[in-house]
């Protein structure tokens, strides 16, 4: 698991398993553990022990780490014993292995991006890694009969930032689980009342994420009922916490670190209202988790975060992220709490429809199925 694109590996094949469709998924064994197949709730996993035993997943080596991992891949892809209909890749750490498993078994590729180094970094890509990790994407993209992206705004990054025409990019959303069911008296267990307000956020502690911001904006609100509670960890930590002590707010906002899904359940339950103040934001699958447990969220207008909250029908959607600007959206929501109830209840009924795994599996055999079309006519106009 590395961010949300195993967890969308792991969601996105379960539920084509579910479909009816037999799968089988390549990645990595942890490191210094040997190979192994096994079966994932009906989806079968190869995992392939690097190539070269003294890689290491680190900044210093990755491109080392990485072409052993395709070596190992490749390996593996030759002992396949059935020939698959289509194969399908997942952002360019997968991209030797695509496009060889494609010529391979003669079948069409499918390229999902998840996020790009061009985004990552806004166009500078200064370091080595960064041109080479851009030159991998670029080639995949180019390559791979069809791509699928995960919002509108990255639609518009992969042209700007690779020259693809819109007709090769497909739109379809991340998803979240409908399994969580909130509990009836959310409304009330909260843990602010009428005179206080709990804040949250969620997600990694790095500078893009925006946590900066939000501590700005407690500080800058002259009511100490409003706390904020943050949870997750990052290389941020310890200057986000000396931010804090700094200020001398260590009353006011709480680090809780990483906590286990069961008890995340719990302090989203309990929270007034959640804050994503994120710079960059490929999708923003937390903004589906707020918004599946009734949070009224505040966010950017950067990534699907724009798709998912994209009027203030459904929260509060911010033109600017500053201090003051969240501040004043906490305050609005702690002087209404019935509007910011109503916008909460409407951006779940939407996650119930348009974000759910069965959505995103119908749009992705689509996908397939269109590619597959796409691929026999090229063999029959070559075939002429």
């Amino acid at each position: 698991m590395y961010g949300g694109l195993g967890a969308h590996v792991l969601a996105l094949t379960q539920e084509q398993v579910r479909r009816g469709h037999e799968v089988t998924v390549i990645t990595q064994a942890p490191i210094g553990v040997p190979a192994v197949n096994e079966s994932c709730n009906g989806v079968r996993v190869i995992r392939v022990a690097n190539h070269y035993p003294d890689a290491r997943l680190g900044q210093d080596n990755f491109d080392y780490w990485v072409h052993g991992f395709a070596l190992a891949s490749l390996s593996a892809i030759e002992h396949i014993d059935a020939v698959p209909d289509i194969v399908h890749g997942h952002d360019w750490l997968a991209c030797d292995q695509l496009l060889a498993s494609s010529r391979e078994f003669s079948v069409p590729s499918v390229l999902t991006v998840h996020a790009t180094e061009f985004g990552r970094h806004n166009g500078w890509l200064t370091s080595r890694l960064s041109r080479i990790v851009y030159s991998s994407e670029h080639r995949s993209m180019t390559l791979a009969n069809s791509i699928i992206v995960c919002s509108e705004s990255m639609r518009k990054e992969i042209r700007t930032g690779y020259g693809l025409q819109p007709g090769a990019l497909n739109v379809i959303p991340n998803a979240i689980s409908t399994s969580y069911t909130q509990c009836e008296t959310s409304a009330v267990t909260r843990k602010g009342t009428d005179q206080e307000i709990v804040v949250g956020f969620i997600g990694r502690l790095e500078w893009e994420k925006g946590i900066h911001h939000i501590i700005d904006a407690i500080e800058s609100i002259d009511d100490y009922t409003v706390k904020l509670e943050i949870v997750g960890t990052g290389s941020q930590w310890e200057s986000l916490q000396e931010k804090v002590a700094r200020k001398g707010m260590s009353d006011r906002i709480q680090f809780l670190g990483h906590v286990a899904d069961e008890r995340k359940d719990v302090i989203l339950d309990s929270w007034d209202l959640a804050v994503i103040p994120s710079s960059y934001e490929p999708f923003g699958i937390v903004a589906l988790e707020l918004g599946q447990h009734g949070v009224p969220v505040v966010s950017s207008r950067v990534g699907g975060l724009a798709d998912i909250i994209s009027t203030q029908e459904f929260g509060y959607p911010l033109d600017e992220v500053t201090g003051a600007d969240i501040a004043q959206a906490i305050l609005s929501i702690k002087n209404d709490r019935e509007q910011a109830r109503d916008r909460a209840a409407r951006l779940r009924e939407r996650i119930a429809t348009e974000f759910t795994w069965e959505h995103v599996g119908n749009l992705t055999d689509k996908i397939y199925e269109e590619a597959m079309q796409s691929a026999l006519k090229g063999y029959a106009h070559e075939a002429v």
